[in-house]
């Protein structure tokens, strides 16, 4: 295995990437639901986040239509790119954070990294599901098993986001409170995602996010002050 400082460094440019690509994802124009999807709604997580035929009406319509057509090229776009890279980025980002916070608790951060690989593997399943819920949106016949794998991926991910939490905790310094304050956000909103999505669903990814930022900060102290963590200074 890498070492601590090499596993952090390696956090830290999968980071950089996860944010470049994120910045460039919010640059691009906002997918138009052709239904009656609220407006602050992000339609590739309302996707997601479906769970009846109305659910999947409310962003490509209740009947076939040049606009369904166009946010189905769209939503498929979206989850090639997140299929072939972003899924890939984060993925390498949590991992190599794990292995290097695994000096401090390495059977913690051994299930962090496992839990990681179980996140990854339901968001691939999840996209397939979403590549053909796209061309029949108004068959179900895919909900169930997307509904199982969307909540897999986001639960584990706010389980991963407490146990990065969890391994910065240093006696209720600073650093663990901020981590604990920030990752607990995530774990509350995917947990709210399981019995309503769509009360949750606009701000799900940015509360799961606020871990994540917490997880590159201390990757970028690592690796320009590699005492900063562990201190808690």
């Amino acid at each position: 295995m890498p070492s601590s400082n090499i596993s952090f460094r390696i956090s830290l440019i999968t980071g950089v990437l996860v944010i470049v690509l994120s910045a460039l994802n919010a640059l691009q124009p906002r997918v138009p639901a052709c239904g009656a999807l609220a407006a602050n709604y992000p339609a590739i997580i309302a996707f997601e986040l479906a769970r009846s035929t109305k659910d999947l009406h409310a962003i490509f319509g209740d009947a076939p239509s040049a606009c369904r057509i166009a946010v189905a090229a769209r939503m498929d776009y979206i989850n090639w790119i997140d299929t072939l890279v972003f899924i890939p980025l984060y993925g390498a980002f949590l991992l190599f954070f794990f292995l290097g916070v695994r000096v401090r608790n390495r059977r913690l951060a051994h299930v962090a990294a496992a839990i990681t690989i179980v996140a990854c593997l339901a968001d691939y399943v999840e996209n397939y599901c979403l590549f053909h819920l796209s061309a029949a949106p108004d068959g179900g016949g895919w909900l169930k098993l997307l509904m199982f794998t969307t909540e897999t991926k986001w639960i584990a991910l706010g389980i991963v986001g407490v146990l990065g939490a969890a391994s910065l905790w240093e006696g209720g310094r600073w650093l663990g409170w901020l981590a604990g304050l920030f990752c607990g956000i995530g774990l509350v909103a995917s947990l709210i995602s399981l019995f309503n999505p769509a009360l949750v669903g606009p701000y799900l990814l940015n509360a799961i996010a606020l871990g994540w930022l917490t997880f590159f900060a201390v990757a970028l102290g690592e690796t320009v002050y590699p005492r900063l963590s562990r201190t808690g200074s």
